[in-house]
Order: C-alpha cells, then structure tokens, then sequence
C-alpha cells in the first residue's frame, strides 16, 4: 500500500483558493458530530473578495477532473502536438476540463468543486475517485457520494465519503443541513455498491486502484469511514460592520448560531459512533444567485 507521503503527493495545491476563504473551527456540542467548520469568501478590510475567490476556484477545475498523472499525460501530448508552446498546451487542457461541464446546472457542481478542495485541505486526503467525468458522461448513470477521498495515518485507512447541498432560496440552512445528513447516511450505507460499480474503470485514481480493491474485497485492514459534509446556503442575516475584524467575527458568529440550533434529530437511532465521524462544513453565502450564475457563465 502507500505510504502517507505518497498519499500527500497526490493532494492538489489548494493553497492558492484558500488565500480568499476565511475560515474557524466551530465546538459542537456532544453526540452532533466530529468537527464543523464555517467558510466564508475572505474580508479584506470591508469588501468581500468576491473575484478573487471566484477566479481561483475556477483554476482548481483542472486537478478536481484530472489527477497529477492524467493532467501530465495530456500536457505531454498537446506540447508535442503545439510546437511545445507550453502556454497553448496549459490552455488547452484548461479547455478540456472546462468542457466537462454541463451549463445551466451550477448548484451540484458548484458543491463538489468546493467539496473537492475543502477535504484535500483540511483532511489532507486525496480523491479517490473523480466524480466529474462520470456526472458529465450521459451514458453513464450518476450513483452514490459528491466525493469519495482516501488518506493513511498511523497505519490507519481512513476514507473520506463527502456530500455537498447548495440551497439558492433565501434561508434554507434547516432543509440543507436535515438533506444533508440524511444524504451522508445514504451515502455511507451505500458505499460497498459504489466501489463495485466504478473499482475497475478508470475513474479511480491509478495510484489508488489497489486500495480501492482490497476495500471492495475485504482485505484492507484498519479501515475507518469519515463523513463530510459541506453546506452553502443564501444567509439572511447581515454580516455588515465597521471592520474587516468585525464582520469576519459577525460571520462566524452566524455560522455558530445556525449549528447550535441545527435541527438533529435525523441523527436519532444513528449509532453514536458514526455520528462521531460526521464533519460539517458551513458556508453561508449573501448573493448565491449570482456567485453561482457567474461561476456558470465563466467556468
């Protein structure tokens, strides 16, 4: 198997996106969870950075379609095939990726991308699986988790299985996050028919392959699942304030009002011991209609 720094070659950068995300660590109370996080387009000074954190997600679409190999044996081909113009091979690579995606649906795929780098960067556990080229390809039935990450510690195989809800209405953090938990369940329950449907093709990551197939078989010893969910929602209150330390406290003390009275009882009759492995990650949004219209215009 690898070992965990080969596991950590394979983390995308995500450095670059989280220089315009502002994030805390959320103490939730006993028997809700694992961890929680609140996210928020970073503040500087009193403006939110809407386009900065808007163009640095869009450069994370490359490695959230391709791995390191898969983006490398592409880039080889185009710069043989492009003069070995690097700039018009990086482009059109670029291109490809960007095409993987299907306009007019920005809500999932807006979740997953966000989902994709939070894990990695947090958790430190790289994709497993990409979900991408399946979603995009139409002859292929959309099944299971928004994302499945895999990470080695201590000897322990921890697999991350991850589940993203994007709610445009006004207000909807009660519905997301009840969706959400009762989607992470489903998600984990039905992991074992996930890996038999994708362990042999090529949506899993080739360096991954023969972990996922001793998981699917049973011979991976010291397994532990982690469930991560991410919610984004449209938030009501105002974060508005005389400074940029004022309004990033007004943002995390929304986040923390939301989860304290985060309707639970979806967990009821849930083994206390998988509750234990839930991690939330909350990230209200004030304009959700457009981040997501223009995430959809420019992707």
């Amino acid at each position: 198997m690898l070992s965990e720094n080969q596991i950590k070659e394979l983390l995308a950068d995500t450095s670059s996106f989280l220089q315009h995300v502002h994030y805390f660590i959320h103490d939730l109370p006993p028997s809700q969870g694992a961890s929680a996080r609140g996210v928020a387009i970073n503040i500087v000074d009193l403006a939110e950075k809407k386009d900065d954190f808007l163009r640095e997600l869009r450069n994370t679409v490359c490695s959230w379609v391709y791995s390191k190999s898969r983006y490398k044996e592409l880039f080889d081909r185009e710069l043989k095939a492009r003069g070995y113009d690097a700039q018009n091979a990086a482009s059109q690579i670029d291109n490809l990726a960007r095409s993987k995606f299907r306009r007019g649906f920005p809500q999932g795929q807006f979740g997953e991308l966000l989902l994709f780098n939070f894990i990695q960067y947090f958790f430190e556990a790289a994709p497993i699986l990409r979900k991408m080229p399946i979603t995009s390809n139409t002859a292929i039935e959309r099944h299971g988790s928004d994302a499945i990450h895999y990470m080695i510690k201590d000897g322990k195989n921890f697999i991350f299985i991850g589940e993203a809800k994007t709610y445009k209405s006004e207000y909807k953090f009660n519905s997301a996050f009840t969706d959400a938990l009762s989607s992470i369940l489903n998600a984990y329950n039905e992991i074992d028919n996930e890996f038999t449907l994708y362990v042999y093709d090529d949506f899993i990551e080739e360096p991954l392959r023969n972990v996922a197939r001793a998981l699917k078989d049973g011979h991976l010893e010291n397994v532990r699942y982690e469930l991560v969910c991410i919610l984004i929602y449209e938030e009501t209150k105002s974060k508005e304030s005389h400074s940029e330390e004022a309004i990033k406290e007004k943002i995390e003390g929304i986040v923390s009002e939301r989860l304290a009275k985060a309707d639970t009882s979806s967990l009821d009759g849930v083994n206390p011991a998988l509750i234990d492995r839930l991690h939330y990650i909350v990230f209200p949004f004030w304009g959700l209609d457009s981040m997501l219209s223009d995430f959809d215009d420019k992707k």
